[in-house]
Formats: C-alpha cells, structure tokens, sequence
C-alpha cells in the first residue's frame, strides 16, 4: 500500500448528494412511521366500530403493536451500514 498516492477528489456535486442521502433517509422513516400510526389508528377504529367495543381496545393495541414495529424498523435501519 503505497500512502503517497493521490487521494481521488471528490466532485462538489457527488459530497452534496452524500450529505443530501441521509435527510432523504430519515425523512422517509418519518412519512412511513406517520403512515403506519395513521393505519392502524384507522384499522383500530373500524374494527372496534365493527366489533361494537365501548372502549377503543382494537385501536389501542394496534397503535402500540404500530409504535413497537416502526421502532424496530427504525433501528434495524440505523445500523445497517
């Protein structure tokens, strides 16, 4: 390995997509963790409608199961290289 030889120049154009990937990642998992919360409150309700629950039991677990999955898929994102 010869540490003398020239380093290849990054282009500004190529370090501003690179610093851009990032925010267009956790953006995402944003707009997706919204979705599935958005989803499962909508599923929740539907299905307590359906079920004739005078408590909102099917929205509350499904929210939680909703919350827990998208923490999961989160991290499992963050560590991924």
């Amino acid at each position: 390995m010869d540490n003398n030889a020239p380093q290849k120049e990054e282009k500004p154009e190529q370090r501003r997509q690179e610093s851009i990937k990032p925010y267009v990642k956790y953006s995402g998992m944003a707009f997706q963790m919204i979705g599935a919360l958005v989803l499962a409150a909508f599923a929740g309700r539907e299905l307590d409608e359906y079920v004739g629950n005078r408590k909102p039991w099917f929205t509350i677990v499904l929210l939680l199961l909703a919350v827990v999955a998208t923490m999961v898929l989160t991290i499992i994102s963050i560590n991924k290289k």
